[in-house]
């Protein structure tokens, strides 16, 4: 069964996340079985229009709304003999594969985007990706199957697109590498609150730095660490100067791999404020690094944190807030939070979660 994935990024994209890393660890155990697994996704200046990413091909064309055309013209003069099944990913817009081809289809959805297109394309561009998301998708991929990424994105799914209670949705979580993320030797000497991921509007960088003067009344020798990148660094930043926070506030910039796990194994707690998530990624990868989190009760995060188990959830940000204070402030009850977010991570796997996937594209290749 050749297997072929549209993607909006790969994970060497300057802006990868969480997507792109659920979609990779899942190709790579797919080539790991013998399946031959293509990616077609966007191509960020300076990168090549071929490429292998540990034995997975990816073609690349266009930026970030172009990709939609090239993937069609790439469809017909090359990927089409290297599809018995397609994974159409929505981390964002998907694909509408169906316009252009008849392959056994599978949907990957991370979750819906509404509020959040008016959030990040503006009123205009916003109110066009709504109408798309919320009227095309369900009538243009009625023979796909549908997969998402928690229960949360399947209930916003049911809601947006008003759909019946039968109809199927597969749930895939994602999973955690083991190997990699566990427990540091100790944490930061001082109390530290991390920020780790894409910065964007959505993801609300502003509002959790707006926290921090209150969190540094009652624990004056906090710090936020800001680790990534996007465009959302301006307005955070600007946020950091209207507050004179600049000695208490890092911005880190892209990091490595290694300062990524240094960093989750060192912060005393993971924060996000996102207005909402497919899943919470880096707050699993956080609890398995023995690092309780904090977020609001939103889509997504809410089903990625056991609240008051390996993290906390707030319905404000004065919630928020105290949350954070409690975690930095009470050792006893960060300590308490730190071993129930090993015990929590544990529960998730790569490997379950890749065999879920293909099981479902071998029904559906089967079916035609």
């Amino acid at each position: 069964m050749k297997i072929l994935i549209f993607s909006w990024r790969d994970i060497r994209h300057p802006e990868a996340g969480g997507a792109e890393l659920y979609v990779h660890e899942l190709a790579k155990r797919w080539v790991d079985q013998g399946y031959p697994v293509t990616l077609f996704t966007a191509r960020p200046r300076g990168q090549s229009f071929r490429d292998n990413i540990e034995g997975l091909e990816v073609f690349r064309a266009g930026g970030r709304f172009t990709v939609y055309i090239w993937a069609i013209l790439a469809y017909f003069l090359v990927l089409r003999t290297r599809a018995d099944v397609i994974l159409d990913v929505g981390a964002g817009i998907p694909f509408y594969t169906p316009l252009y081809s008849k392959k056994p289809m599978v949907c990957l959805f991370f979750h819906v985007h509404q509020d959040q297109f008016l959030v990040e394309l503006g009123p205009v561009l916003g109110r066009f990706g709504k109408l798309m998301e919320r009227h095309l998708i369900i009538p243009l991929y009625r023979r796909a199957r549908f997969v998402a990424i928690s229960d949360s994105t399947v209930e916003d799914m049911r809601s947006a697109f008003n759909l019946p209670d039968d109809f199927r949705i597969e749930v895939i979580r994602p999973g955690i590498d083991h190997g990699q993320y566990s427990v540091g030797s100790e944490k930061f000497e001082k109390p530290a609150v991390l920020y780790l991921g894409r910065i964007k509007a959505y993801k609300r960088l502003s509002r959790l730095i707006a926290m921090m003067p209150a969190v540094r009344r009652e624990v004056p020798d906090a710090e936020l660490i800001v680790a990534g990148k996007g465009d959302g660094l301006p307005e955070a930043q600007e946020e950091v100067e209207r507050i004179a926070a600049n000695d208490y506030v890092r911005f880190l910039g892209h990091v490595s791999e290694k300062e990524k796990i240094r960093l989750l194994q060192g912060a005393w707690v993971l924060a996000s404020p996102s207005m909402n998530e497919g899943w919470g990624l880096t707050v699993v990868e956080a609890n398995a690094c023995g690092t309780p989190a904090v977020a609001f009760r939103v889509s997504g995060l809410e089903e990625s944190i056991a609240d008051g188990e390996s993290g906390m959830l707030a319905e404000s940000d004065g919630e928020f807030t105290r949350d954070l204070i409690t975690i930095l402030s009470d050792e006893a009850e960060r300590n308490r939070l730190g071993r129930g977010a090993v015990e929590w991570a544990a529960s998730f796997d790569w490997e379950e979660a890749a065999q879920k996937m293909l099981d479902i594209m071998r029904v559906k290749a089967t079916e035609g």
